[in-house]
């Protein structure tokens, strides 16, 4: 009986077929990564977490099969944060910049925890200038490095007291600070009137004979301090303490000045919250005193890449509820995510994460070419379902 001497033909067939076709994929998907080493599984726990509760997924069956290090992006952002004082309530009202440009490390790396160590020393505010007087203080354990005119420079500062008439570039630093103390008050209603005012909101009087605004910046910093109208001038200075210089001005002045916001970036984010208040306040803005309390600039390493989670299915899994009868259980699930972080300490804060939909290629070749030696005239007839035979990846 044709039966007897083909038990399973058709069987045999299809093995052949998927052996042929299929398994050298399935080989290359199961070589684990070199790349996924325990630093780099610390530094995305949180990116693991945040993927296993959108998914639903039990995070000790999840583990990181593939890490593209050929893909990984970064970037810098800043964010905004104003501390305003309206009276008797307390606003904060934060924004952030987005990234501008993704750049790619100009070397390769086989580790992606060194690789995003690297990216997050790279979280740095741009340049920016500081007119005095002014008093500026070094944060946590940082110093700073101060530069003067004729190539003068001091290290191991962490607190700089600047004069008037003298300009300070800041470098490098990770985070900027202004302090409200309660005789620099932010008079709108004085303002509002004043249109000859450049800054509306920054009406502040000040003398280099008073306290002077504190500022704070976080970071190893550098500092450039040159004369505001003749850069290569001579800067008196004095060293309070060890860690403390005084930038002197030609004189100390008896009077009361205006000043500007010394810092442009954070003028113009000043000016924008005053919009938004006055959009929302109107002319009650006038009724009452509103004083800036603190405002802050803050740098943030932003992280592009792409990795593919592999996760054990367990046998009451809902994924198999959603497969049909006929189709084979799968106990592995695989699925690339692209995520997008924010590099903080020895930590990613996972800002946006999408799913990578596999690029599936189709390639339509006839029956008959492929089994051209093999005869189907001993064969019995056989009925199958088309959906059977339907090879699906997407598992």
């Amino acid at each position: 009986m044709t039966t007897s001497r083909f038990p399973v033909p058709m069987s045999l067939l299809l093995l052949h077929f998927l052996v042929y076709f299929q398994l050298p994929t399935l080989i290359l998907a199961y070589i684990p990564s070199s790349n996924t080493s325990n630093s780099s599984h610390n530094y995305i726990q949180d990116v693991l977490k945040e993927i296993s509760a959108r998914q639903r997924w039990d995070l000790n069956d999840v583990r990181v099969s593939k890490l593209d290090l050929k893909k990984v992006r970064f970037g810098s952002a800043q964010r905004y944060e104003y501390r305003v004082a309206f009276g008797r309530t307390r606003l904060v009202l934060k924004y952030v910049d987005g990234v501008d440009s993704w750049k790619k490390l100009g070397t390769e790396k086989s580790d992606f925890g060194s690789l995003v160590g690297e990216v997050g020393s790279m979280g740095v505010l741009d340049t920016f200038k500081v007119e005095g007087p002014f008093e500026l203080l070094v944060g946590g354990s940082d110093e700073v490095s101060l530069q003067l005119p004729m190539n003068a420079s001091i290290k191991g500062l962490n607190r700089v007291l600047v004069g008037e008439g003298i300009t300070v570039e800041v470098r490098r630093a990770q985070e900027v600070s202004l302090f409200h103390s309660s005789n620099l008050g932010f008079l709108v209603n004085r303002s509002l009137v004043n249109n000859e005012v450049k800054n509306e909101f920054w009406a502040f009087r000040h003398s280099m004979c008073i306290p002077l605004l504190p500022i704070q910046v976080l970071g190893a910093a550098s500092l450039i301090a040159y004369k505001t109208r003749n850069r290569d001038a001579y800067i008196e200075t004095q060293l309070v303490s060890k860690d403390t210089i005084e930038l002197l001005p030609e004189k100390c002045y008896g009077v009361f000045k205006e000043h500007d916001c010394p810092i442009d970036s954070l003028s113009s984010g000043i000016a924008m919250v005053e919009r938004v208040l006055r959009s929302f306040l109107g002319d009650r803005i006038l009724q009452k005193q509103l004083r800036f309390l603190k405002t802050k600039i803050k740098a943030s390493a932003i992280i592009r890449f792409q990795l593919e989670l592999e996760r054990h299915v367990r046998s009451n899994d809902t994924l198999h509820t959603k497969l049909a009868e006929w189709r084979t259980k799968p106990n592995v699930q695989r699925i690339w995510f692209e995520v997008m972080a924010r590099v903080e300490a020895e930590r990613l804060k996972p800002l946006s994460i999408e799913k990578v939909n596999p690029f599936i290629e189709v390639d339509t070749v006839s029956w008959s070419n492929l089994m051209a030696n093999v005869s189907f005239t001993q064969l019995g007839s056989i009925l199958v379902p088309p959906e059977a035979l339907t090879l699906d990846v997407k598992w």
